[in-house]
């Protein structure tokens, strides 16, 4: 496996860091074909890890909380392979051992990107409502400001 384990994210950091960079719920289409394109992994790999499907709450004021409900790991641009081969791929890579890993038979990931198994492994991502405004009071008199009162 290429670099030092070390240095690589976890499975929680690499979905973090994902879903950080992902278009909002609020763009459903576009979130699809980013999730279906990117992977969890930072550098392409024989084998790449994507959001599969996900659970999506959010809350007034924009805050979001994400719970993965199953992942698919890809054996890049490959036909097929065997289960026992995903699993090494998640063990050595993500430290997972997930109980439902099962083959997608039938199918290739997006875009024939190739065989692939589905899996489900705990991973969350939560985002504060953003605490900045369009239109925010200044003290400054001199300052412009929205005045919903103002004729002009």
């Amino acid at each position: 496996m290429p670099g030092d384990s070390s240095q690589m994210l976890s499975f929680a950091q690499a979905f973090e860091r994902l879903l950080q960079r992902a278009p909002g719920p609020v763009f459903p289409r576009a979130r699809q074909l980013y999730l279906r394109k990117y992977a969890l992994e930072e550098e392409p790999q024989r084998f790449r890890t994507f959001l599969l499907e996900e659970e999506i709450h959010e809350a007034a004021g924009g805050a979001l909380r994400v719970r993965a409900v199953a992942f698919a790991v890809v054996h890049w641009q490959a036909p097929r392979i065997t289960l026992p081969d995903y699993a090494t791929y998640l063990q050595q890579r993500w430290r997972l051992r997930p109980e439902d890993l099962a083959l997608v038979e039938g199918q290739e990931w997006f875009r024939e990107g190739g065989a692939f198994a589905r899996f489900s492994a705990p991973a969350f991502y939560e985002r504060a409502a953003p605490t900045t405004t369009l239109v925010s009071p200044s003290a400054d008199p001199a300052a412009p400001a929205a005045d919903p009162g103002s004729s002009r």
